[in-house]
């Protein structure tokens, strides 16, 4: 039934008494499910009906800056956020050779860091005046209370596990001081006297959604492509010398970044300084900690699929850097932070990273890592398009929504707008597939592993 292709693998034979069998943790699916609903019904929803309203194809100017606000954050914290959340939870005890965290700490911090994003879906675009104040510091108390939840389940994990001197296990350990920091500044950062009710201030938002960014989402990304993607392509795991100075200029970067957007009279050059450092770690870290060319061969011939979405969203990272770099130079050179020069290089980076390297990753190491993909693999009858179309609708939506503000002027308003929306549209579709893919793969889960289970009791008969 299968392709000629396909590697026949046989199921795990052993057993006896003194044998315990594994009990998967499952919760990593709620936060999977839940940053895939944060993206579908709230993020993307915002990247197309945005540029929409900006062109007057449809109405709600008068909200925008509300909007925009609450489409970077539910992309950020939402879907990145939630997701690497969950993966994070699951992953680094194994990295660490501990327990998974069980699901008596895992459900209820879900669910708190699922409040802000709820919060911002629902009442941020629509609440006026002191509701609008009050939505506001709901949000930001709720995303300081999960954002410390998750930093205290990984500094446990991570102070009781093994102590190896490897990449990821620094990388855990900055993201996880990045999350604790994030509630802090999540607390700082609630909007107060503001000129606009519940709306935090352009240059603070900005440089707040870039410490996320780089800081709680990026370390676990390097941390974990660190410990995985080295042996995908048949290669060592990268010196921790090595990866260090990259991993010190991103979060350094990061918090500089930060500072820039807090503080208005040395924003101009620490912003920038910042923008230039975490850039130039950017370039380095994929080739180091990832992958920018050749095959994974260390992965079964139906797996390899996934990996491009690993070497694209590394070259996107690699992108996103020079721009970063180039954008930050603008601003130390004399122009202001949120000057309209530095903002486009800024604009297509934010989005290289958030489409081609987040996403890219998302959808590429969930079907590496996640076992309810491992075990769909065992299946013959698996559509190919389903796991091959969303590369493709990703690359679409990157190249347009990029290539807009690196145009600049030489591209109609209009038709700039018109073109992000449907970059919005393609990034839609992509992650919709994907969603169904998770919903068939848990779906065919029990009847794959009563068929795995069958195999095993057929080789113990005599």
């Amino acid at each position: 039934m299968g392709r000629t292709s396909d590697i026949a693998i046989e199921p795990p034979t052993a057993a006896g008494p003194g044998i315990v069998r594994a009990v998967e943790d499952r919760s990593y699916l709620g936060f999977i499910a839940a940053a895939l609903a944060s993206v579908l019904f709230g993020g993307l929803v915002f990247a197309v009906w945005i540029p929409l309203t900006m062109s007057g194809t449809v109405g709600g100017a008068g909200r925008l800056a509300w909007m925009v606000q609450a489409h970077g954050w539910v992309q950020v914290q939402g879907w990145a956020g939630l997701f690497v959340a969950g993966m994070a939870i699951r992953l680094i005890p194994r990295f660490a050779g501990r327990r998974p965290v069980p699901r008596r700490v895992t459900i209820p911090l879900l669910a708190v860091l699922a409040v802000p994003v709820v919060l911002r879906i629902a009442l941020q675009t629509t609440a006026r005046g002191g509701t609008a104040d009050v939505v506001a510091m709901a949000i930001g108390v709720t995303t300081a209370a999960g954002a410390i939840g998750v930093a205290a389940v990984l500094a446990v994990t991570l102070s009781r596990g093994k102590k190896a001197k490897e990449p990821w296990r620094y990388f855990a350990w900055a993201g996880t001081v990045w999350w604790a920091g994030w509630a802090l500044l999540a607390l700082w950062n609630i909007p107060g006297n503001e000129a606009a009710p519940g709306l935090l201030e352009h240059r603070e938002n900005d440089a707040l959604l870039w410490a996320v960014m780089l800081g709680p989402v990026g370390n676990f990304i390097w941390a974990v492509q660190s410990r995985s993607v080295p042996i995908f392509y048949g290669r060592k795991t990268p010196q921790l010398v090595v990866a260090a100075v990259p991993g010190v200029l991103l979060n350094a970067g990061a918090a500089l970044i930060a500072i820039g957007g807090a503080d208005v009279e040395t924003g101009q050059w620490s912003g920038g300084l910042g923008f230039v450092l975490a850039g130039t770690a950017l370039v380095s870290l994929p080739p180091i900690c990832g992958s920018v060319y050749g095959q994974a061969k260390r992965l079964r011939p139906r797996a390899r699929s996934a990996a491009r979405f690993v070497v694209t969203a590394n070259i996107a990272a690699m992108a996103a850097g020079a721009l970063m770099v180039w954008g930050g130079l603008e601003v130390m050179g004399g122009d202001d932070y949120a000057s309209w020069g530095a903002f486009e290089q800024r604009d297509a980076a934010r989005h290289l990273l958030g489409v081609g390297t987040i996403t890219m990753l998302i959808l590429g190491m969930a079907r590496l890592v996640a076992p309810v993909f491992a075990l769909e693999r065992t299946e013959a009858g698996v559509p190919m398009l389903l796991e091959r179309l969303p590369f493709w609708l990703l690359l679409g939506s990157l190249v347009l929504r990029a290539g807009v503000p690196l145009l600049g002027e030489r591209l109609d308003y209009e038709a700039g707008r018109h073109t992000i929306a449907l970059a919005g549209m393609l990034a839609w579709l992509a992650v919709a597939i994907f969603a169904f893919s998770v919903a068939r793969a848990v779906r065919a889960e029990p009847r794959t592993k009563r068929a795995l289970d069958e195999v095993v009791r057929n080789a113990r008969r005599p």
